[in-house]
């Protein structure tokens, strides 16, 4: 199993609309850091100004990735016609085996109904190009549903890019989505968490943790994507609670980043 680093752990640092740091990251920054710390490649997704980036200067990327010895993976937000040919054309472009994508993007929320064709359509327009489609659990459909949806499509070209605790946004537990939804894994996205009780008692919070130091069950997941699965890939994803300042948090995120790649050496002994 691979693993590498998503642009998703590292938020803050490339700007959350209303919390922007005083430096936004670049993607060549990135990159570099992702190599010091020691991952094995890198997805870059829609949170990354990718988009901004000029035919030129995704080349450069590519041969920066090249030198540094990472792979890349690309990412994408609102599987919308227009929106899916740019992204295979750039997961293409740099060899990307599959091509994440979050269903919903703004202004482009499909309904229920609409969503067998739509993803039978995607599948096969990257098929075309032999990459796979990853699609994210994300907060608005349940496990139940995207099983359903890649039973019935029944295609090679059609994953899931399964993330650790996106779906508690959808009222289910990791476990409830990890059974569900292991076996359609492409990719996996580690996002480790804890789960506490706020001060007055009534109500939990559920917050980011590095990798290893939360409550995800790594061994035993990464076991399960082995035997059952498609994945040939992990990506770190990181939800750190805003510190202090944007500043502090940033300073956190980058720490995060380390601390996980450590904690992850005794599950995955490749990266030793």
């Amino acid at each position: 199993m691979k693993l590498g680093i998503s642009t998703y752990a590292l938020t803050w640092s490339f700007g959350i609309p209303g919390y922007d740091p005083k430096t936004r990251l670049s993607l060549p920054e990135f990159l570099d850091l992702a190599a010091n710390w020691g991952y094995q490649g890198v997805q870059i997704a829609d949170n990354a100004p990718l988009l901004e980036c000029t035919p030129e200067e995704r080349q450069a990327l590519w041969h920066q990735a090249k030198e540094l010895g990472l792979f890349v993976e690309i990412g994408a937000r609102g599987l919308t016609k227009d929106n899916l040919e740019t992204h295979i054309e750039i997961a293409d472009e740099v060899g990307s085996p599959f091509l994440r994508f979050v269903i919903d993007g703004p202004g482009f929320e499909p309904s229920l109904s609409e969503l067998p064709d739509l993803l039978r359509r995607a599948a096969k327009k990257c098929e075309e190009k032999g990459i796979i489609l990853a699609i994210e659990n994300h907060d608005r459909f349940e496990s139940h549903q995207f099983a359903a949806w890649f039973d019935a499509i029944d295609s090679p070209y059609l994953g899931l890019c399964l993330d650790s605790v996106n779906s508690y946004g959808c009222g289910e537990g990791f476990r409830e989505t990890i059974d569900t939804l292991l076996p359609y894994a492409v990719n996996f996205h580690l996002k480790d968490f804890s789960v506490r009780r706020q001060d007055h008692m009534l109500g939990f919070l559920i917050e980011g943790r590095p990798a290893g130091e939360g409550l995800l069950p790594i061994q035993e997941i990464l076991e399960g994507l082995e035997k059952n699965s498609r994945c040939k890939s992990v990506t770190v994803e990181h939800w750190p609670a805003l510190q202090d300042s944007v500043a502090a948090t940033v300073k956190m995120e980058k720490e995060w980043c380390s601390k996980s790649i450590q904690n992850l050496k005794i599950y995955i002994p490749d990266l030793d």
